[in-house]
């Protein structure tokens, strides 16, 4: 599967950990730590607007 935005990306390798405490209420910044727990294997593009998500069946 491969997940595009039209947006400007984000910098993917320095994403805040949604389980620290300053984090838990915050009602965003999950979407990538739940990819990393149920993907067997994910890559962003260089821009960080798109994501290939692998899943062994």
């Amino acid at each position: 599967w491969t997940v595009a935005d039209e947006g400007p990306g984000f910098d993917y390798n320095n994403i805040p950990d949604p389980t620290a405490p300053e984090n838990l209420e915050k009602l965003t910044g999950r979407g990538v730590f739940i990819i990393k727990h149920l993907a067997d294997q994910f890559i962003f593009n260089a821009r960080g607007n798109e994501v290939e998500l692998h899943f062994k069946i």
